[in-house]
């Protein structure tokens, strides 16, 4: 459901499996914004696959965001 979300979520930037893998833990309803995040950060970083390395970058930057 997870792989799913994300063929959906943009046509252009895609997610690996081990991407994905960092995010199943994420509740179902929350998956979308999650999913859309990640994308709108490989947009404006020129990035069309993301892996785990780009979902690292995801995560510190969402979490220094989270402590401001």
């Amino acid at each position: 459901s997870v792989r799913y979300a994300a063929d959906r979520a943009d046509d252009t930037v895609k997610f690996t499996d081990g991407a994905l893998k960092t995010i199943l833990n994420v509740p179902r309803v929350f998956l979308p914004v999650v999913l859309k995040g990640c994308v709108d950060w490989a947009k404006e970083n020129g990035v069309t696959l993301i892996t785990e390395k780009e979902m690292a970058i995801i995560n510190d930057k969402r979490s220094k965001e989270k402590k401001k």
